[in-house]
């Protein structure tokens, strides 16, 4: 692979992509995978995994990985959603293992698991971190995965050689609120774009899916007035919420929610005096 991860602050990492081969290079970004439930759908995570392995693309997981609420404890818990695979008295114990078997063929790719609500919940609650136990057994095998925190920084940086490098800003946070059914969460950019400074934005837990864009106009190091792009995703989930016909998603009347994710593609090019960087994005689903 031409990237490497490297950890710079509790709540920060780079991604370096070695750009003097590839000028095209992409990143994996999910959030609310669940894949522990009996409604999420392994087959599209483990297709979209599978592309991420083929591309050498890191894959960068923003919260959710784990479902984890079908403990005996657990008042949402429902026969229905829980994995056979799951059954048994060792319920914390099966699920690291599971999630374990689930994502060792792409350990080398995942580059960042940062904590969802469900993952803090069972940390406060039973005092066992799900995701440090998964990000050790990746790593164990090969894997470059970096633990992270509910919100932090993700720099991606591209090194085109002779000196010519650029990098773009993403800040993530898992997400907060009930996602209303009018603005589906868009509201949520101007906070963002209010508190954090970023290229792009990245966010989940509401299990809507949408993008956004900004412009906004700024100064460069050389005095002269450009449009600084800003992106704005949120990413959906893998839990098919409908299935069933019954349940704590149904019963309150919400609907069916987007599946997936988003891919990054930069392109990074360059002329005699500066590096280029166009940043797309396009659809995981």
């Amino acid at each position: 692979m031409n990237w490497t991860v490297t950890r710079t602050d509790k709540q920060c990492v780079d991604i370096d992509f070695d750009c003097s081969q590839k000028k095209i290079v992409s990143a994996l970004l999910l959030a609310d995978e669940h894949a522990d439930n009996a409604h999420s759908d392994l087959a599209l995570i483990r297709k979209h995994h599978a592309e991420a392995v083929a591309l050498g693309a890191p894959i960068l997981k923003f919260g959710d990985t784990f479902c984890a609420m079908e403990g005996k404890w657990d008042r949402r818990a429902s026969e229905s959603a829980l994995r056979p695979e799951m059954r048994g008295g060792n319920y914390l114990d099966k699920l690291v293992s599971f999630h374990t078997g689930l994502y060792l063929p792409y350990a080398k790719n995942i580059a960042v698991l940062s904590d969802g609500n469900h993952e803090t919940s069972i940390l406060r609650h039973h005092q066992t971190d799900l995701l440090e136990r998964l990000t050790q057994n990746l790593r164990t095998f090969g894997g470059p995965c970096e633990h992270m925190p509910f919100t932090g920084f993700v720099r991606f940086k591209f090194d085109l050689g002779n000196r010519h490098r650029d990098s773009r800003t993403l800040h993530y946070h898992h997400g907060y609120g009930g996602g209303g059914e009018i603005t589906r969460g868009l509201i949520d950019n101007s906070r963002t774009r209010g508190q954090y400074s970023a290229d792009i934005y990245i966010s989940g837990h509401i299990h809507r899916r949408n993008s956004d864009e900004n412009i906004m106009i700024g100064v460069n190091g050389r005095g002269h007035v450009v449009q600084q792009p800003q992106l704005f995703l949120r990413a959906g989930t893998y839990k098919r919420e409908e299935m069933g016909g019954s349940g704590y998603h149904t019963e309150r009347g919400r609907s069916a929610r987007p599946i997936g994710g988003w891919w990054l593609d930069f392109e990074v090019s360059r002329d005699r005096n500066n590096t280029f960087v166009d940043v797309n994005y396009r659809s995981a689903k």
